[in-house]
């Protein structure tokens, strides 16, 4: 958070492009908190309302998106967006006044560190008559050496390694998806901050609905569902109808698919990732997961521009092929709704083999 902090001031302040450039990297590495605030929020929370706060982290990330568009709107400069961007990740700083994730101390402070802080947050909740002195018994897990937040550690255990690449690859295609629809859309009502109120108006409703899928079907099904979602608005935006004005089937199609097919099944895929893998490496599989992401971005403006300078239909015939591979690969992820959060990899394996 800080080195985002000071990585997005330094942008603002930069004279040359150079220096601009440094402070970028220094705010890139930083805004991978994007990936910790959804960890922090699953060990926090539990499975039944899980979905909610997630739709509740993407309310404030499109008011946060349409605030800048309209900071942009009056003070037209990237100076004034990144102006904007330290101003709101310094008031962000207040999350430093927030408990620590019991599931992350019980792994590496011991039982009592994560009894105080569940105390502690039920006197906050007026809950404290309910957590009387010794009324909370936790057992902390031995956690390997080679699990703590060890990369090789996903590599060692087969089961881990298959699910956690079907999940990074997840990932990467909703990079891919998201960038490129939003490249191709360009200008929706010719004024920007018009443009994002229309795409967040249509995306909290289509929000709703995913958390409530999430809630009643299951992470898995809904995953799927919203991938088939973008497999339909690629085939609709391949027939050539002009509905007038600017808006054809193609812009339609392409405003659905990104508000529904991909902007919320960010929520899904990132709920699933911290569902599925164990706190012990929870936050280096999201990590991971947030660096293959990056490279679907970087890929994603360069694939919409040379497919589309090839064929208008070889982009969506592209799009629908790696939606198909994920929706498959998707289908194949164990369902983790109302399934208690592991600890370590060595757990989960061994009540695997009681079953």
């Amino acid at each position: 958070g800080i080195n985002a902090e000071y990585g997005t001031l330094g942008q603002a302040l930069s004279p040359v492009y150079s220096t601009f450039m440094v402070f970028r990297v220094l705010s890139g590495v930083g805004f991978m908190i994007t990936s910790v605030c959804s960890t922090y929020c699953s060990e926090l929370f539990p499975s039944s309302i899980r979905p909610t706060c997630f739709f509740i982290m993407r309310v404030f990330g499109a008011v946060g998106t349409f605030t800048l568009a309209a900071v942009y709107k009056f003070f037209p400069s990237w100076q004034a967006i990144h102006l904007a961007n330290a101003i709101l990740l310094f008031c962000g700083l207040i999350c430093l006044l927030l408990p620590e994730s019991p599931h992350w101390l019980l792994a590496n402070s011991g039982p009592d560190a994560a009894t105080a802080v569940l105390v502690r947050m039920a006197r906050w909740n007026g809950c404290e008559e309910k957590v009387a002195e010794g009324s909370i018994k936790l057992d902390a897990p031995t956690v390997p050496k080679h699990e703590s937040g060890n990369v090789i550690s996903i590599l060692r255990s087969r089961e881990y390694l298959v699910v956690s690449l079907q999940l990074f690859y997840q990932w990467f295609l909703l990079s891919v998806l998201s960038y490129g629809f939003i490249y191709m859309l360009d200008s929706i009502a010719g004024d920007l901050v018009v443009n994002f109120l229309i795409m967040f108006g249509i995306s909290i409703p289509f929000s709703v609905l995913t958390a409530t899928l999430m809630t009643y079907i299951g992470r898995t099904k809904t995953g799927v569902l919203n991938l088939c979602v973008v497999i339909v608005c690629c085939v609709f935006a391949m027939i050539p109808v002009d509905l007038g004005s600017d808006w054809t089937f193609e812009r339609i199609a392409i405003v659905i698919g990104s508000n529904w097919g991909t902007s919320n099944q960010w929520m899904v895929v990132l709920m699933i990732t911290d569902e599925t893998l164990p706190t012990s490496v929870r936050t280096t599989g999201a990590a991971i997961g947030s660096i293959v992401s990056r490279v679907g971005a970087f890929i994603a403006p360069f694939l919409v521009h040379h497919a589309q300078s090839i064929s208008f239909f070889l982009l969506y015939g592209l799009y629908i092929g790696l939606s198909l591979l994920g929706a498959a690969l998707f289908w194949t992820i164990p369902e983790t709704k109302n399934k208690d959060l592991r600890e370590t990899i060595t757990q989960e394996e061994k009540d695997s083999e009681k079953l």
